[in-house]
């Protein structure tokens, strides 16, 4: 013979004055709904209904994969909609600096924003190379210092 199991039940008026003992489940028997008890909230938590989640969850973009360096000197994260955001901190030296996307984007067109944390304010920052990969930061600065970058737009 098969098991049955039962859970604790009661109306919406008896939920609201009792509180639940952690990880318990009990049923809504008025709005025919779980209730989820961490012992300490009263009532508990109200699950939705599958009629209570918006249609378009679905669509939702999401992301799907991130990454951190060892170093933690860069990271990206891609959505499901090929959407892609990353950066980084690069030590910029005098002169020009290169730095390679750890994730290519489908075109140039994609947005780039720079902090130099520096004494001066004699540094100048920003052009991208023509290609999806790396850009090239210019700037003009007697020492060097910590560049903080993010680029966002669509991965490849």
């Amino acid at each position: 013979m098969s098991r049955q199991i039962q859970i604790r039940r009661g109306t919406s008026v008896e939920h609201e004055n009792f509180t639940g003992a952690i990880g318990e489940i009990t049923m809504d028997t008025t709005n025919k709904t779980l209730r989820v008890h961490d012992g300490e909230t009263v009532g508990g938590t109200v699950l939705a209904k599958k009629s209570e989640i918006p249609s378009d969850i679905m669509t939702a973009d999401y992301v799907i994969e991130t990454w951190r360096s060892t170093d933690g000197s860069s990271w990206y994260r891609k959505y499901k909609s090929g959407w892609v955001e990353q950066g980084g901190k690069h030590v910029a030296q005098k002169g020009n600096n290169q730095i390679t996307l750890p994730v290519c984007m489908a075109t140039v067109d994609y947005f780039t924003n720079f902090t130099a944390i520096v004494e001066s304010s004699d540094s100048r920052i920003v052009q991208k190379l023509s290609t999806s990969t790396q850009f090239r930061l210019d700037f003009i600065c007697n020492n060097a210092f910590n560049v903080l970058w993010m680029v966002i737009g669509k991965g490849q």
